[in-house]
């Protein structure tokens, strides 16, 4: 005869557990009720309840239940994971049951004179016992709460200092190997090309010229994204005359036809490090690359104000296609490269902004917006010095 084993292999259902998101809920509801039976039970014992006692009920019995409803309200909106729900709740119920059990244990050797009385007395015990514990355990969760938070925020700050680390050798491993053995390349690719009368040799040295170029180009871009992650010292400031003075005179050297005017404040400072030059570097070198014209003007202005310091870039080029700009500053816009893209991030690092302002068949505008240093951070400052002035 075969038994019945199907008792042994059925899966034991799982138990219900209580959801730790309704515990604000639970416990509000519990005041709730607690201060509408205090009603009621005044009602009833009306008679026999004198008005020193009816107020004596109404603040030590109707207070903690109006404590218990506000602070529900309060642990739902104090930042306390729903996972130390649970912990409050045992506390409430814990110091609830326990000093009621206390209080009943009194009331059994030394009673109140009449019924009313001792129900006040249990209810009083039931509600304090409940605010109290409730009390601890959000004062313990919100001690948890804190230390975990400040746990997190040293761990990752251990590791962003790690990052910026390997970030900072990263910058000098392309400045001193690989941006140095591209230039070699690309200078020793020049030399032959000037020397060799092979005209299909001549070929493959202006394409290795060329990709060399390209390759320390990228390589600036990569440098300046690693320049980007950096975090500024907020209260680092940069001549920003100084800096634009350079840039300028940098692009004039390497951009023999165009024309660049500026008109610059003698001198002022803006939140920031040396990193601001490469918004400026290639907002001028797009003003001029993408400018088909035979002479290229640009024309740089500042407009100082008390919280912040414009830069305009205006140029005479075609303009953008009115195609590319929605995604001009994307990483995948295909018209102006990583410049922008590089530009947008680096001014939303220093807490400014890059805006198109215009662009049509006169030309575009590009606006830079920074945060203008104050005289006394400019004073006490000693992050990065003014950048040396170009004439």
């Amino acid at each position: 005869m075969s038994r019945d084993t199907s008792d042994r292999t059925r899966p034991a259902l799982p138990r219900p557990r209580l959801r730790r998101e309704y515990v604000p809920q639970i416990v509000g509801a519990f005041g709730g009720l607690s201060a509408l039976s205090l009603v009621v039970w005044t009602v009833a014992f009306a008679a026999v309840i004198d008005l020193p006692g009816l107020l004596l009920s109404t603040a030590f019995i109707g207070g903690p239940a109006v404590g218990l409803v506000w602070g529900s309200y309060r642990l739902e909106r104090s930042g306390i994971e729903p996972s130390r729900y649970g912990r409050i709740l045992q506390w409430c119920v814990g110091g609830a049951v326990g000093f009621l059990a206390v209080n009943l244990l009194t009331m059994i050797f030394f009673p109140w004179y009449n019924l009313a009385g001792n129900i006040s007395w249990a209810h009083f015990s039931l509600n304090s016992g409940a605010i109290g514990g409730f009390a601890v355990g959000y004062v313990e969760a919100r001690a948890i709460q804190r230390e975990v938070e400040a746990t997190a925020a040293t761990v990752r700050a251990d590791q962003l200092a790690d990052e910026r680390e390997l970030l900072m050798y990263l910058n000098d491993l392309l400045r001193h190997e690989v941006l140095n053995s591209s230039q070699i390349i690309g200078g020793h690719a020049s030399l032959l090309h000037a020397t060799c009368d092979d005209d299909g040799v001549r070929d493959r040295l202006e394409t290795i010229e060329r990709e060399s170029e390209e390759l320390v180009d990228v390589i600036d871009d990569v440098r300046a994204m690693l320049d980007a992650n950096r975090e500024p010292d907020a209260r680092s400031t940069v001549d920003l005359t100084a800096l634009l003075t350079e840039q300028v005179a940098e692009c004039r050297a390497r951009f023999d036809e165009a024309v660049i005017d500026a008109d610059l404040p003698e001198a002022t400072r803006v939140s920031g490090n040396e990193g601001l030059k490469w918004i400026f570097s290639n907002l001028l070198e797009n003003a001029i690359e993408h400018n088909d014209t035979e002479t290229p003007h640009v024309r740089v202005t500042v407009d100082e104000r008390p919280e912040t310091v414009t830069v305009i870039v205006a140029d005479d080029g075609p303009g953008i296609p009115e195609e590319d700009r929605a995604t001009l500053f994307e990483r995948k816009s295909t018209n102006h490269g990583l410049g922008l893209y590089l530009s947008r991030i680096l001014a939303n690092r220093y807490g400014g902004t890059v805006d198109l302002a215009d662009t049509g068949p006169d030309g575009s505008v590009f606006v830079v917006a920074l945060p203008h240093a104050s005289t006394a951070a400019g004073d006490e400052t000693t992050g990065d010095e003014p950048l040396p002035t170009t004439d």
